[in-house]
C-alpha cells in the first residue's frame, strides 16, 4: 500500500492523462486499434480524477457539449422508427457514440503542456507516415507490402491528416524563431511533398489548399496575403505539372464528370453522385424525422438503386445526405447546431483558436463528399482535435471561476 502511495505521488493521474492523450494522438495516424485503446484508457483515467469530475459537471452544460449529446440522442431515438435490424442499428449507434467522448476529452486537455505534448505526438506520427510513404513511392522498402498513399490508413484519412500536419508545421514555424522555425518549415515541405506528389486522394488535395488558404487569412496582412495566395496558386500549378499522381487524379476527375453527363455513371464520381441522389430520394419520403437509424443501408440493400454497386453500403459518401436520409430535418438541425456551437466556442479561444478553425471548417466542407463524422478514423480525428482546442476554454473558464470565488478572511 505504501508503495502505491509513493508511486501515486511520483506519477499522479494527471501525468498519466497527459501521456495517454499524447499516445492517442500518436496512434491516431498509425493504428486504429492503438488509438482506440489509448482513447479508452484516457477517458477512464480522466473520470478517475476527482478534480476533473468536478470540471466535467460544468463542461457538460456547455452548448457544444449539449449539442453533441443531442445528436447522439437523435441517432438512438431514430431506432424506434427504423426498419433496419438491430445489428445494423447497433453498428450505427456505435459510430455516433464517439460524440460522447468530446466533453470528457476536453477536460483532459485543459492543461497547456498536455495540449502541446499531444500536438508534438501527432506531428511525429505524421512524420513517420510521410517518411515511409515517400520511401516506398521511390522504390525503397520493397519488402513491405503497402500502397505509398495509404501506409496505415486509407488515402482519404491519410490525406486529411497530412494536410492538417502541414498546416500545424507552418503555423508553428510562424510562431517560433531560430532553428525551431527551420525545422517546422522542413516538416511542412516534407508533408507537402507527400500530399501533392505521392498521395492519390483528391479530398486531400482540396483540404490541403483549403488549409493553406486559411493559414494565409489567419496570419497575413492584405499585402502578404496577396503574395502568399500567388505562391499557393503557383504550388498548385507546379504540382499539377510535375506530379504524375496528382495530374492523373485531377484529369480522371474531369473525365468522370464528363462521362457522368453522358450517362456513363460507373466511376468514382458517378457512384458518389448516384448515392447522393438516392439519399435525397430517401429524405423526400420522410423529410421531418427521416427513415430511421441504419435505414440507408437497409433500403439500399432492399432496393438496389445503383446497378453497378453490389456491396454493402453504410452511407452515401456525404455526412449531410446520410443525416438527412436517416434523421431528416431533425438530424440536420442537430448537426448544424453542433457545428455552430463549436464555431461559437472556437471564437472564445486564444492560442488554439486558429487551430480549431483549421480543423472545423475543412471538416464541414469535407463532409459534402464523405461521411467524415460517421467514419471511425476521421470522426475521432475531428473530435480529438476539437477536444484539444476546447481544452483551452475549459482552462480559461476554470480560471475565471477560481478568480470569482469569494475569499474569506478571519
Amino acid at each position: 500500500m505504501e508503495i502505491l502511495l509513493q508511486l501515486s505521488k511520483k506519477f499522479p493521474l494527471q501525468s498519466w492523462v497527459s501521456l495517454l492523450l499524447a499516445a492517442t494522438l500518436l496512434a491516431l495516424p498509425l493504428s486504429s486499434t492503438g488509438k482506440s485503446i489509448a482513447a479508452v484508457l484516457s477517458v477512464i483515467t480522466i473520470i478517475m480524477i476527482p478534480e476533473f469530475r468536478r470540471d466535467l459537471r460544468f463542461v457538460l452544460f456547455e452548448k457544444w457539449s449539449l449539442a453533441a449529446l443531442a445528436l447522439f440522442s437523435i441517432a438512438v431515438l431514430a431506432c424506434l422508427w427504423s426498419p433496419a435490424d438491430w445489428g445494423d442499428k447497433g453498428f450505427v449507434i456505435e459510430k455516433y457514440s464517439k460524440l460522447l467522448y468530446l466533453p470528457i476529452l476536453a477536460v483532459g486537455f485543459q492543461d497547456a503542456k498536455t495540449r502541446q505534448l499531444a500536438l508534438y505526438a501527432f506531428l511525429l506520427a505524421v512524420t513517420i507516415t510521410c517518411m515511409l510513404s515517400i520511401l516506398k513511392f521511390h522504390g525503397f522498402l520493397s519488402f513491405f507490402q503497402f500502397n505509398p498513399d495509404r501506409v496505415f490508413r486509407n488515402h482519404i484519412m491519410t490525406g486529411f491528416m497530412v494536410a492538417f500536419g502541414t498546416y500545424l508545421s507552418f503555423l508553428f514555424a510562424y510562431r517560433h524563431s531560430g532553428y525551431s522555425r527551420y525545422g517546422y518549415v522542413l516538416l511542412g515541405l516534407l508533408f507537402s511533398y507527400q500530399e501533392l506528389f505521392v498521395n492519390g486522394g483528391r479530398t486531400g488535395y482540396v483540404l490541403y489548399f483549403l488549409m493553406m488558404g486559411l493559414l494565409i487569412v489567419q496570419l497575413c496582412s492584405l499585402k502578404q496575403a496577396i503574395v502568399a495566395s500567388l505562391l499557393v496558386i503557383t504550388v498548385f500549378a507546379g504540382s499539377y505539372s510535375l506530379s504524375p499522381v496528382m495530374k492523373g487524379r485531377v484529369n480522371a476527375l474531369v473525365l468522370q464528370i464528363k462521362a457522368y453527363q453522358q450517362n456513363q455513371k460507373d466511376s468514382d464520381i458517378g457512384f458518389r453522385l448516384q448515392f447522393h441522389d438516392y439519399a435525397h430520394q430517401l429524405f423526400n419520403r420522410h423529410p421531418l424525422f427521416g427513415n430511421g437509424t441504419a435505414s440507408f443501408t437497409y433500403f439500399y440493400a432492399k432496393e438496389a438503386p445503383v446497378p453497378g454497386w453490389f456491396w454493402k453500403l453504410w452511407e452515401p459518401h456525404s455526412q449531410y445526405w446520410l443525416i438527412a436520409a436517416e434523421f431528416g430535418l431533425l438530424g440536420i438541425t442537430g448537426l448544424f447546431l453542433l457545428f455552430f456551437s463549436l464555431i461559437r466556442a472556437s471564437f472564445q479561444l486564444n492560442q488554439m483558436r486558429v487551430i480549431a478553425f483549421a480543423m472545423l471548417l475543412p471538416f464541414m466542407i469535407g463532409n459534402l463528399s464523405d461521411s467524415l463524422l460517421f467514419y471511425s478514423g476521421s470522426g475521432y480525428f475531428f473530435l480529438l482535435f476539437m477536444a484539444l482546442c476546447l481544452g483551452e476554454k475549459v482552462e480559461l473558464d476554470k480560471n475565471k471561476r477560481l478568480d470569482n470565488r469569494p475569499s474569506f478572511r478571519l
